[in-house]
Order: structure tokens, then sequence, then C-alpha cells
């Protein structure tokens, strides 16, 4: 099979069922790695500190959903292996999702936030974790720069549109970075995860409704 070298620019979701497959930190964690290069189910499974057999059937869900595909094969000691990789260099969520107003759909966006800051906190706490362990075992110490921010500002919609494609515009640049394949102390792999979303708080006649209806729960 010949090697499949270009990927659509995006993959819509457009149905609960793939917004619920997105739900899962492992899956994250498989379509973070898988992004930078087709891959095995093995070679994926040993970057994440896991056996193979046990992604296979996260793989074929991904798979299955259209977000993964099999761009190459390859005869390995009389067995075939085959490469995975993403089907689009992005993924984004059709606006047709997002209405809060249907429960099955709320439900979908609660289960992907919790689990992409989950997948997120898991991937920051297994670098460190491996980053100790090299250390510990004779790695030469180089430090590097982290950054953690967290900011709010009142903007117009025009205003937040705007800066938001601008803002698509700096990932787009991080995404057409050119990957290193070679090795050494001064080559490593870099993760950026970013959260920008509109943040609304509960007016103060909103916030008194809930909390009585908490304690009306409560009775």
């Amino acid at each position: 099979m010949a090697e499949k070298n270009q990927r659509d620019d995006m993959f819509m979701v457009s149905d609960l069922e793939t917004l619920r497959v997105l739900t899962d930190p492992l899956r994250l964690h498989i379509l973070e790695v898988l992004d930078a290069k087709p891959q095995t189910v093995n070679q994926v499974a040993e970057k994440l500190g896991h056996s193979g057999s046990r992604l296979y059937y996260h793989f074929n869900l991904l798979e299955k959903h259209g977000l993964i595909e099999v761009v190459e094969t390859r005869m390995v000691s009389n067995m075939l292996e085959k490469l995975y990789w993403l089907t689009a260099k992005d993924i984004e969520i059709d606006k047709s999702l997002l209405e809060f107003s249907k429960d099955d759909v709320q439900e979908g966006l609660v289960s992907l936030i919790s689990s992409s800051l989950e997948a997120t906190r898991k991937e920051m706490l297994r670098s460190l974790q491996a980053r100790s362990y090299q250390l510990d075992h004779g790695a030469r110490p180089v430090p590097r720069d982290v950054m953690i921010q967290s900011t709010r500002k009142r903007l117009t919609d025009e205003t937040y549109q705007a800066f938001l494609e601008k803002f698509r515009g700096i990932l787009q640049e991080f995404r057409d970075l050119p990957e290193e394949t070679g090795s050494g102390d001064h080559i490593n792999t870099f993760s950026l995860a970013c959260y920008i979303y509109p943040n609304f708080y509960y007016e103060e006649k909103e916030s008194e409704e809930i909390k009585n209806g908490n304690r009306n729960e409560k009775k």
C-alpha cells in the first residue's frame, strides 16, 4: 500500500456519536500522538506507557468514526503492520452541536470538556514523571520554559472573533513548524493546549433561582 502523505484541512464533528468518541481522555492522547506522523498501535502505546492490546479497541473506534485511517501497510517479520494517521489537520465541532438547550448535547459537551482537561492534566504529569526518571538515570539537565496562563477580558463579539482568527493563525504556525527527525538533548516534543471560550456568569436573579432550586431539591 502506497504511503499517504496528505491530510484534509478539517474534520467536522457533526453528530453526537462522534462527539462522544472524543470524550475519552485516552483517545485524545492517541490523537495527539498521531498528529505528528503516521505510527503503529504499538508505537503509540509505547509513547503513552500502555500495552498495544489496550489501544486496539480505541484505534478501531477512532477509525470507524473517520478520525484516523490506515495510511501505510508493510510486512514486518511476516506480519502485516498498519500505520495510522489523523485524517485531518484540525478537528472542529459543528455549531449545531453546541446548543446547550438540548440535554443530550449538553451531556456530550460536558464530557468532552472534562476529558480534554483530564487528558492535558495526565499528559503534563506523565511528562514530569518521565523527565524525572530520565534525570535520575543520568540525563543531562536542560532548562526549558513552560507557560501556564489564564486571563479574562470583556470584548464585543466582533473583537473576539477577529482575535480568534489571529489566534488560529498562531496555532497553525505552530503546526507548520518543521518536525525534527534527529535526536539529542536539544530536540524534544513540545505540547500546546489552549482553551478560549465565552465565559458566562449567572445574573444575581438567576443565581438566587439556582440556589432556591437546590434548596428545594434537598427537602
